[in-house]
């Protein structure tokens, strides 16, 4: 009897594991590596931005920097405040809702009262994430 070919399982092993490997690396880079935040998205009613608030007469708001608020048929989104000057965009929505129309407004002058658009703002408090606004 010849012994040689009794022990032949632990070659035929080593030769599919290496097979096996080879297989799995060329998978991985033909498919690539998936990125799990594609699979791990949240819904769109989580990410959806919240609704404008409306701005009535003599009310009041908070609005936190990026956010806007909707008054009459504008709406005003407010940017932040570099040197003492607030930036806020104004959106003509009948006109162009997604063109924004930039305003420089001295922090100063904006306590004592400002106009944009057809409407009358007082601010009541600034930063440069926040801003409290008063219609007037």
């Amino acid at each position: 009897m010849n012994d040689f070919d009794k022990n032949n399982w632990l070659p035929t092993f080593f030769l599919v594991a290496c097979g096996l490997f080879f297989f799995g690396c060329v998978w991985y880079l033909w498919v690539g590596a998936l990125n799990p935040d594609y699979h791990w998205q949240p819904s769109p009613a989580v990410t959806a931005e919240p609704a404008d608030r409306i701005l009535e007469q003599r009310g009041r708001i908070l609005l936190a920097k990026d956010h806007g608020a909707r008054v009459g048929d504008s709406r005003i989104v407010y940017r932040g405040s570099r040197s003492g000057i607030l930036h806020m965009d104004l959106y003509i929505l009948q006109l162009d809702p997604h063109f924004g129309y930039p305003h420089r407004i001295d922090a100063d002058q904006a306590r004592k009262g400002f106009r944009m658009g057809e409407h009358f703002f007082q601010v009541l408090a600034a930063s440069d994430g926040k801003i409290s606004l008063k219609r007037l």
